[in-house]
């Protein structure tokens, strides 16, 4: 196989799925591993990360509501209000209905000019 054909496979390869593992890359184009990784990123100039996590995406009405909360706080502590030793900090309690993704896993094939890409954590419930 020339490097020709083997940049026309992988590339193929990486437009159907980007989220493909070199291991999986070179299974199905028959080469090895690390001829992937090197035509993937020397060759066709992409790289191989992973997605930033962002917490969750906020509903509008729930950024209202925290904004709403902040602004209550900031001017009962610009009033002189001794309410912050009273505060009890704690986690949000997250309910998953899925299987969260190793690092690894959600890592992606991207070209130098496109963005990295992102994924989130369901909302959460707020009474």
């Amino acid at each position: 196989m020339t490097t020709k054909e083997a940049k026309v496979i992988i590339s193929t390869l990486l437009e159907e799925d980007r989220s493909k593992p070199c291991e999986e890359i070179a299974h199905e184009a028959n080469m090895s591993a690390t001829s992937v990784y090197r035509i993937g990123t020397q060759t066709l100039q992409d790289r191989n990360v992973a997605a930033n996590w962002v917490p969750h995406q906020l509903s509008e009405e729930q950024k209202a509501a925290r904004k709403r909360v902040a602004e209550e706080l900031l001017r009962r502590y610009e009033a002189g209000e001794q309410f912050l030793n009273r505060i009890v900090a704690i986690d949000e309690t997250w309910i998953r209905d899925f299987e969260p993704q190793l690092k690894s896993q959600s890592s992606q094939w991207k070209h130098a000019t496109s963005p990295r890409p992102q994924k989130m954590s369901p909302p959460t419930i707020e009474s």
